[in-house]
């Protein structure tokens, strides 16, 4: 992988483990109950069904594309954004049961740490790589576009 920053990588990784989530999540749910928040449990903790599985195959798609294909700046603001609805997912699901708004999952439940630990990671992920790619002296001539 020369060549390859710590924004791809860490999308490739986390675009791996979303694909995996969302194929796992299948055997649990099938295809029946779409949007049903009372469903089956992955590994008797996750809560999962097949609207949750097609989402994670999709950001799991999206992130692994950008890891292989797309520029560090595609992938860095992929991983942003990325990061951002996850952690705002988990607050969302922290404060369930005091607002049910977004989330259906229940307030504290594991969902919610592993997305506040997912998001927080490629948020991170892109912070670094995007540093780390910083010219020397820190700063880019007038007009000049970095990278």
């Amino acid at each position: 992988m020369a060549g390859k920053t710590l924004a791809h990588l860490a999308a490739i990784a986390l675009g791996v483990a979303y694909l995996v989530a969302g194929v796992v999540g299948f055997f649990y749910t099938g295809f029946s109950g779409v949007t049903e928040s009372n469903g089956p449990k992955v590994i008797g903790l996750l809560s999962v069904n097949p609207f949750h599985n097609v989402v994670h195959l999709a950001i799991g798609a999206g992130l692994l594309l950008a890891g292989l294909k797309a520029t560090s700046v595609v992938t860095e603001g992929l991983l942003l954004g990325v990061g951002s609805i996850y952690v705002v997912a988990a607050i969302c699901g922290f404060i369930y049961a005091h607002i049910p708004v977004i989330s259906d999952v229940s307030s504290g439940a594991p969902d919610n740490y592993l997305h506040a630990i997912s998001g927080i990671t490629a948020i991170l992920a892109a912070v670094a790589s995007a540093s780390l790619s910083k010219p020397a002296g820190g700063t880019t001539p007038a007009g000049a576009i970095a990278r």
